[in-house]
Parts: structure tokens; C-alpha cells; sequence
């Protein structure tokens, strides 16, 4: 595992290629995560005879642990830090993030966003004025005071963990299942100099959020101020990413069974034969 330079940065959040996320991960690295997903979706309930698949529910703490595990790194604690995992050695922190895309029918990623993912949340300080500055209109204070509590957020790190770079990993997941289970794994690097280029989206703008420009290139994501939740929010634009080359494919043969189960003999033989199931399954990264 090589800590990977990439190009000149442009933005705040900067996308890193597919050749950039393979030097995250050697063979090893990869057997774990596939290991990881087999365990996840056999752990997925299934739906009744009849019924809508369900979509995948895998919780963040256990894909910190897929990181944690594959990459051979630190685990830094939960909620308290703006990382999840730490690389002692290399000097660099990730903040790992879950996020839902949308699928056609046929199984394509739609060109929309994906659901949101929480960058800052604060309800003290910026907090407390944001409902009266929204109020009245105050934008670009708003602006100022969240881009001031993002920034202060990962200087902030270097009293327990020096970080040469600081990264983002997202898992991309269906947010309904059809045939399979494929995932998408992405990561970002971030370019905290580029905070004092962020400005307010005027046009998109509204009463209730601050959109930003230049945290994200558009093509990418786009980042707002909600302020019903009194927090930072990133949406990512799936496809752009896999149509450009940023994101490593991770297919699966698994397909959840519809059966009622009050109809079934629950028991050690039963679970016996779903797991000898497992050893079918295939899970390949694609690039």
C-alpha cells in the first residue's frame, strides 16, 4: 500500500483516479474486503415471497473495520474525530463514508446524486446563528463560519495525529438491489488551501440551504449549508465518477432469496445450508 500523490488540486474535495485507489490496496487488502462483503450480505434479512427487494443495510462502524482490517492501519474511535483511520507509518487519515445510489432497471447507475453524506455538523456556534442568518439572508456569513469550522476541524488533528494528507473513502451502494450486489469504491483527497476559493452558489441558493461552489467540481458532487439539520453535506454524482475512470467496480454473484420463513425449519441445518451457499458466491474488483 503506497500513499499516492495526485495531481494539482483544483478543489477543496479532488477525486482520486482508479490507478490511485489501487495503490491503496494490494491483493491482501482485497481479500478482506471480499470476505467482508460475502459476511455482510449473507447477514442482509430476507424479503418474503412477493415482496420488493430490499436494499443493502451495512453499518458504517463495519466498514471502518473493512478499512481498518484491509489496509493494516490505525482505527481512530467513533464520532469524536474527523477521521475513522489512521496510517502511522505514512502519515495520512480517511474519513470513511457510506452512500446510496440509484440504479435503472437494467442495473446502470442513473445520472443523479447520490444521498447525502455529513461533512461537518454543528449546533453550538455556527449552530446557534444559522436559522437568524438564514433569516436574513446572510449568506456569505454563513458561508465564512461553516468554511471556518470545516477548516478548523482537521487542523485540529494534528494534536493527536500528525497527517501529511487527509482522504475520503466512499462505498457507493444500491439503494434497491435488483440481480446482485455490486458496490463501487471511490476516495477523494482534500486540499484544505482551497477552502478561501469556496464561494456562494447564488443561483442555487434558497431559504433553507447554501449551495457552494468550488468545494467540488460540479461534475463531481456539490456541497450545502441545510439548515434544518445545522450541517455541511456532500452529494456525489455517481456516474460521473465511474464514467471517468475515479472508481475500482466491486461485482458480486450474491442474490437474496425471497422465501417465508415461517413456512421453513429454522435451525442449525437450515443455517448450515444457507452458509454452504456462501461458498458460491463471487466478488471481483473491476477496474
Amino acid at each position: 500500500m503506497k500513499d499516492k500523490k495526485s495531481k494539482i488540486s483544483r478543489f477543496v474535495i479532488n477525486p482520486l483516479t482508479s490507478k490511485e485507489l489501487l495503490g491503496f490496496l494490494d491483493d491482501k487488502s482485497k481479500e478482506i474486503i471480499k470476505y467482508f462483503i460475502i459476511k455482510s450480505l449473507f447477514s442482509q434479512p430476507e424479503p418474503k415471497v412477493g415482496q420488493k427487494q430490499l436494499p443493502i443495510q451495512i453499518p458504517k462502524e463495519h466498514i471502518e473495520q473493512w478499512f481498518t482490517q484491509s489496509l493494516d492501519v490505525k482505527p481512530v474511535g467513533a464520532g469524536s474525530f474527523p477521521i475513522d483511520i489512521y496510517n502511522e507509518k505514512e502519515k495520512w487519515g480517511a474519513d470513511i463514508k457510506m452512500l446510496n445510489i440509484k440504479l435503472t432497471k437494467s442495473g446502470d447507475v442513473t445520472n443523479s446524486d447520490s444521498g447525502e453524506a455529513s461533512l461537518g455538523q454543528k449546533f453550538e456556534g455556527p449552530g446557534i446563528n444559522l436559522d437568524a442568518f438564514f433569516k436574513k439572508e446572510k449568506y456569505e456569513e454563513i458561508k465564512d463560519q461553516w468554511v471556518h469550522l470545516y477548516n478548523e476541524k482537521y487542523k485540529s488533528l494534528n494534536k493527536n495525529y500528525p497527517v501529511k494528507r487527509i482522504y475520503y473513502f466512499f462505498i457507493l451502494r444500491p439503494g434497491t438491489q435488483i440481480e446482485g450486489a455490486d458496490f463501487y469504491f471511490t476516495g477523494a483527497v482534500l486540499d484544505l488551501k482551497k477552502l478561501s476559493k469556496v464561494e456562494v452558489n447564488k443561483l442555487r441558493t434558497t431559504k433553507k440551504s447554501v449551495f457552494l461552489n468550488n468545494f467540488i467540481d460540479s461534475e463531481y458532487g456539490n456541497t450545502k449549508i441545510y439548515k434544518a439539520k445545522k450541517r455541511l453535506e456532500l452529494r456525489l454524482r455517481p456516474k460521473t465518477w465511474i464514467e471517468n475512470n475515479m472508481a475500482l467496480k466491486i461485482t458480486t454473484s450474491f442474490t437474496s432469496s425471497h422465501v417465508n420463513l415461517r413456512k421453513e425449519k429454522i435451525g442449525a441445518e437450515y443455517l448450515k445450508q444457507e452458509i454452504e451457499k456462501l461458498k458460491s458466491v463471487e466478488v471481483k474488483f473491476i477496474q
